[in-house]
C-alpha cells in the first residue's frame, strides 16, 4: 500500500516537472521563408489576377469560400 501511494505521489509531482522541461520552445537555426501567401482583394477575382500579374505572381484563386481573412 505504501508503495502505491508513493508511486502515485511521484507521478503526480514528477510528471509536471518533466512536461515543463519538454515544453520549452526550440531555437530555429535557420529562418523559414515561404513562396506562397494569401491576400484579400475586395474588388474580386479579376482585380486579384491583375494585381498578381502586375507584380509577377500567379493567382491560384480563392482559398476557401468560408474563410474570412482580414
Amino acid at each position: 500500500m505504501i508503495v502505491r501511494v508513493t508511486l502515485v505521489c511521484f507521478l503526480l509531482v514528477g510528471a509536471p516537472i518533466k512536461s515543463e522541461a519538454e515544453a520549452r520552445p526550440r531555437a530555429r537555426p535557420v529562418p523559414i521563408y515561404s513562396n506562397q501567401f494569401a491576400v484579400h482583394v475586395p474588388e474580386g477575382v479579376e482585380a486579384a489576377t491583375e494585381i498578381a500579374e502586375k507584380h509577377g505572381f500567379d493567382n491560384h484563386g480563392q482559398i476557401h469560400i468560408s474563410m474570412n481573412i482580414k
